[in-house]
């Protein structure tokens, strides 16, 4: 009887354990100092305004690098760089027009 006790016993202690340990890292977002100001400039570079601003952007890009013909080695980077900075703000929304973004949970 003593034998299942104690093994009875070491069954409780490594369920109580493992149990504390799974629940333990189930925390709520915002544990961090610096989640917050990051959560904020995502939503402020996936929001209305920066995507009417990329729209824009992306379009003049287009239109300069079409129909500059002449345009100098530091405008044509100058060009680069604002359709590439365009896109990355602009990778969110395509990406979850495609359906390929990771679920949100609120």
């Amino acid at each position: 009887m003593k034998t299942i006790s104690k093994y009875l016993l070491r069954l409780n202690l490594l369920c109580s354990l493992l149990l504390t340990s799974l629940y333990s890292h189930a925390t709520t977002m915002g544990g961090l100092p610096w989640d917050t100001p990051i959560k904020t400039l995502q939503d402020d570079l996936t929001g209305p305004v920066a995507t009417g601003i990329s729209v824009i952007a992306f379009l003049a890009t287009g239109a300069a690098l079409v129909f500059g013909e002449e345009l100098g080695g530091i405008a044509k980077r100058a060009l680069f760089v604002v359709l590439g900075v365009t896109m990355i703000v602009l990778g969110n929304n395509f990406l979850m027009v495609l359906g390929l973004t990771g679920a949100l949970v609120s």
